[in-house]
């Protein structure tokens, strides 16, 4: 389960202005949010019955650490005021400690990944950064090897980049995902970014782009190189690099301007690119949205074909599943939200005040929060069915900082302060 925060909501939600709105300003704002939870807001302002939300337990938990969930256990990243850093293993429905394991120094600010059955630490290595990988059901160490690690959905393998001080990847290799057996290695050209692209849910290749735009691709199976060219990336403001499917998509902003250009990977041919001025460009299913001042147009990523488009909308947020968010501003005190089909940007469900989501699972429905209005000091829970759209209230929970929560099937975890809360939900 997902979470949305909702935001308080004891007065109706505005109409957006007709004002000109900066959407690369706010593209950025609201992207640089997607690992985090966003603000939404229901119509409705009366407290849903308290007796589905129920506190279980509570653990050490400061600002800094990180955490991953799976059904039924969640993996605290902690770092000790005193002593190592540890990953530790609680059963979210006692608290129980399952495992704890001594995990080595974090080289930034990411936390612990779970990819199958294995926990992804990142962790200090020598030259760098490097990746330590644990068994999720034991806590066992698995394998310890230089790289950042970043796994394939859909595939037991795992590749892992190595960087050099200023943070380019300078190799790439791609290793077992539980026994982290090589499959192979190869240096690379100091790349500023990489990918991996995928057809069939498989990933197929990874392609990697220099600051001056030489990119190449190379075959996931062998790492073998399989195309090089130059494509234009510098002299811009900015240039970012993503995968819809076996497509790499490069978005150029330059001033005021946004332009995306769609490639082949074959032969890294341009195949089609954005015609107008856009404040952001991303994946939206198996679709590319584009959006700007008309609004927020779903094209075929092959071909740029116009598959459908929503005037009334200008920020987008992918849940994964086939289902979207819509909204027609990133303003958080007046938008109007909407649950979206992604094949055919129909609306799902009655459309709801409110703004933002953070990235969302496959589970099925999503979590909103929101301040209650007449009592500050609670946060009312309510959970969005992504099938049919339908919301559920649940109940009301002492106030806390919605956008450090997180929620997998049944329960909600909130930090407040240096505790971590966890809660039954439903």
């Amino acid at each position: 389960m997902t979470l949305i925060d909702l935001g308080d909501v004891a007065e109706p939600a505005e109409r957006p202005g007709a004002g000109p709105v900066n959407f690369l300003r706010a593209a950025r704002l609201t992207l640089a949010a997607l690992s985090v939870v966003g603000l939404l807001a229901l119509t409705s302002s009366a407290a849903p019955a308290p007796s589905l939300v129920r506190p279980l337990w509570t653990a050490d938990f400061r600002p800094g650490d990180a955490m991953a969930l799976d059904a039924a256990t969640v993996y605290l990243d902690r770092t000790a005021p005193v002593g190592p850093r540890e990953v530790t293993a609680y059963d979210l429905r006692t608290g129980a400690v399952k495992w704890s394991t001594p995990a080595g120094v974090r080289m930034s600010d990411r936390g612990v990944r779970k990819a199958g059955d294995v926990l992804l630490v990142p962790t200090e290595a020598s030259g760098g950064a490097g990746t330590t990988a644990l068994d999720a059901a034991t806590g066992d160490l698995l394998w310890r090897l230089n790289g950042v690690a970043a796994p394939s959905v859909g595939s037991d393998d795992v590749v892992l980049a190595e960087t050099d001080k200023s943070g380019a990847t300078t190799g790439l290799r791609l290793v077992g995902l539980r026994d982290g057996r090589q499959v192979w290695k190869r240096a690379t050209a100091p790349a500023e970014q990489w990918i991996t692209l995928a057809e069939g849910g498989r990933p197929t290749s990874i392609l990697t782009v220099t600051s001056s735009g030489e990119t190449t691709v190379y075959g996931y199976a062998d790492g073998a190189e399989r195309q090089h060219a130059r494509i234009p990336w510098n002299g811009v403001y900015a240039s970012t690099l993503f995968p819809a499917g076996p497509y790499p998509v490069v978005v150029r902003t330059a001033s005021a301007q946004t332009v995306a250009t769609i490639y082949d990977s074959a032969d890294l041919r341009p195949l089609w690119r954005s015609d107008e001025t856009v404040g952001y460009v991303t994946g939206c299913g198996s679709l590319i949205c584009v959006a700007g001042a008309s609004g927020v147009t779903a094209r075929e990523p092959a071909t740029g074909r116009v598959l459908w488009q929503r005037p009334d909308a200008h920020f987008v947020w992918d849940l994964g599943g086939g289902r979207m968010l819509l909204s027609a501003v990133a303003n958080l005190a007046s938008a109007t939200t909407a649950l979206v089909d992604a094949a055919t940007g129909v609306t799902i469900g009655h459309s709801f005040g409110g703004q933002q989501a953070f990235s969302a699972d496959r589970a099925g429905s999503l979590l909103l929060l929101r301040g209650a209005g007449t009592s500050p000091d609670r946060t009312v829970l309510h959970r969005l069915d992504l099938t049919t759209g339908r919301q559920t209230p649940l109940g009301a929970v002492e106030r806390f900082d919605e956008q450090d929560c997180q929620g997998t099937g049944g329960f909600l975890l909130c930090p407040r302060g240096e505790t971590l809360t966890v809660a039954a939900v439903g």
